[in-house]
């Protein structure tokens, strides 16, 4: 693209159309990390994506497997009725996707006990941080696949794109 073409921005979709362009994207982003931008052509993102949160989940796996006290696994964050901060926690996690009920199944629940010792925290947070990656990169796909990623963009890049006129400096 030469320097004098402006690139052609999408108009927003809003409503139903919203949704129906960007559902599937989002399913797939929560059923594995990345697959959600592959489906929307930014292939290297989508990499960059997967790449990051198999580190974070097998560092948490790691440390939660080998953090064992007395042979007695524990760390990852299930839903607890009345207790809403390990509740939050746990939605946070499940982020990770349909690897959630394996990790909750190997590090949680009830035949498990919380949090015993310094390494399963690390853990936990590795397995917590991989969830909410993907759920901030399932916003940043909603905002994609519906056109609103560039209003996100500085004030200079928009007008640089042609999205709004520059303000003119009066004296």
């Amino acid at each position: 693209m030469s320097e004098t073409e402006k690139p052609e921005i999408p108009s927003l979709l809003r409503g139903k159309k919203a949704v129906q362009a960007a559902w599937k994207p989002l399913l797939l982003q929560w059923l594995v990390p990345g697959l959600g931008y592959w489906k929307l052509g930014f292939k290297g993102r989508a990499k960059a994506i997967f790449a990051v949160w198999a580190v974070f989940l097998i560092c948490g796996a790691l440390q939660l497997q080998f953090g064992a006290v007395d042979g007695i696994k524990g760390g990852i964050y299930v839903l607890t009725p009345g207790s809403w901060l390990q509740s939050l926690s746990a939605l946070a996690t499940a982020g990770i996707g349909p690897l959630y009920g394996a990790f909750a199944w190997a590090f949680g629940g009830g035949g498990t006990e919380p949090i015993r010792n310094l390494t399963q925290e690390y853990g936990a947070s590795y397995v917590m941080v991989a969830g909410l990656l993907n759920w901030l990169c399932c916003f940043d796909l909603f905002d994609r696949a519906t056109g609103r990623w560039h209003w996100r963009l500085p004030k200079d890049e928009r007008i640089e794109l042609g999205m709004e006129q520059p303000e003119s400096e009066e004296a």
